[in-house]
């Protein structure tokens, strides 16, 4: 019998072994930036095929990411993100059912701000080790 793979468990292991958590999310949101903004330029030009698929491969991801945010290490930090993965989240929708990028105004910034974070993060668990 096939034993079925859940997908955020996967990469979940796959990162552990490469990258540190806080590296891992920095790559992460600077993708999602780079997704929204080319989605914004897919609307922007008629590719609403492109669009679709960017505005999916975000929602993925930022559901994926849900999973492994840690509660337990500090919850009014890991609470803030998740507040900010439901905005994503809820712009991502809107601009799909809109087939509009008016919905993704700000959002690329967003996570390239969130990215910084996660670097500066690392940054200094770095220096602290």
């Amino acid at each position: 019998m096939k034993k079925e793979m859940n997908p955020a468990a996967e990469y979940t292991k796959a990162q552990a072994v490469t990258l540190s958590g806080e590296q891992a999310f920095e790559e992460l949101y600077a993708r999602l930036a780079r997704w929204t903004r080319e989605a914004a330029e897919s609307s922007n030009s008629g590719d609403f095929g492109k669009f679709d698929q960017l505005v999916d491969k975000c929602l993925s991801l930022i559901g994926y990411m849900d999973q492994c945010v840690d509660l337990s290490a500090n919850y009014d930090v890991a609470s803030r993100i998740l507040s900010l993965h439901r905005f994503a989240i809820g712009a991502l929708v809107k601009a799909k059912a809109e087939r509009t990028a008016s919905a993704l105004s700000g959002l690329p910034e967003v996570f390239v701000s969130l990215a910084e974070i996660f670097a500066a993060i690392r940054t200094t668990q770095t220096r602290a080790a």
